[in-house]
């Protein structure tokens, strides 16, 4: 099975979602650093309940570890979409790019 080239309006259609998440991300990053009540981590991490915390997400605000943290957003795994998280963190990858095949619906 040949692997089909995504379309250019696909692709411009993609770079806009992904540029508007990274802008409301980059909003709420600044909106975070100008509050002074900024929360400290503190005990277990929140998500998993098995490392020390390390970090505070910036949208939900609960101590999260290394493992359930994405330092360069500022985001636990739970505020991000399951799909982008899991291909990030390696839990779900991306098995059209693995197999070199296209799913067929």
């Amino acid at each position: 099975m040949m692997k089909k080239k995504m379309t250019e309006s696909k692709k411009v259609a993609m770079n806009k979602e992904l540029q508007r998440w990274i802008d409301e991300t980059k909003q709420d990053k600044k909106d975070a650093k100008k509050t002074k009540s900024l929360k400290k981590p503190k005990g277990k991490c929140e998500i998993c309940g098995k490392k020390i915390a390390k970090y505070v997400c910036i949208k939900c605000e609960k101590s999260v570890c290394n493992s359930c943290y994405f330092k360069i957003i500022g985001v636990c795994k739970k505020c991000i979409p399951p799909e982008i998280a899991g291909k990030w963190d390696g839990s779900h990858p991306d098995w059209e790019k693995e197999l070199g095949v296209d799913w067929v619906a």
